[in-house]
């Protein structure tokens, strides 16, 4: 889980920690208590990404906790897979929502913050198969590629970088 492991990487750094997941709270909570034992302070909450009143309940809650939010850190995935002819707009659009919709979102409720600071970094996970021709994670992580590329452009002013992260079989 890229998740837990970024955390735990924060964490190690010295890093507290505003995490959240959609369902997932089980593994959340584990992951919220190692990163304790490594000395950090967490909030881990239940949020939709997708969701406008929950991600900015989730950031107000980080900033009301540590008083600054200074790497934002989408992590959020749902992969659709198939042709293009037997994928139902259903599945696409829920894959939308998640992939695209949800760093917008995310990125939106953290940047007034991170200007007002005038630093942040953010970080967006797409992974490589948008240049191996993959459908639906391609399409869509390339999406969020240029969801990047705009807020480096557009926010670099205020000391704020914006990065995305392709991880994959090392």
């Amino acid at each position: 889980n890229h998740g837990k492991v970024t955390a735990l990487a924060f964490a190690e750094e010295g890093a507290n920690l505003l995490i959240c997941t959609r369902k997932s709270m089980d593994l959340l909570e584990e992951t919220a208590e190692l990163a304790s034992r490594l000395g950090s302070r967490v909030v881990a909450k239940q949020c939709d990404v997708t969701v406008e009143a929950q991600v900015n309940d989730l950031v107000k809650t980080g900033l009301a906790e540590f008083g600054r939010i200074d790497v934002l850190l989408n992590n959020a995935a749902w992969r659709v897979h198939g042709e293009l002819l037997k994928l139902n707009k259903e599945e696409w659009q829920a894959a939308v929502d998640v992939n695209v919709h949800g760093p917008f979102l995310m990125c939106k409720a953290v940047l007034p913050g991170m200007v007002q600071q005038r630093w942040g970094r953010i970080l967006n996970y797409t992974g490589n198969s948008f240049m191996r021709g993959v459908l639906g994670p391609g399409t869509l992580k390339m999406a969020t590629l240029g969801l990047t590329r705009a807020i480096a452009q557009e926010y670099g002013k205020f000391n704020i970088t914006a990065n995305c992260i392709a991880p994959w079989t090392i």
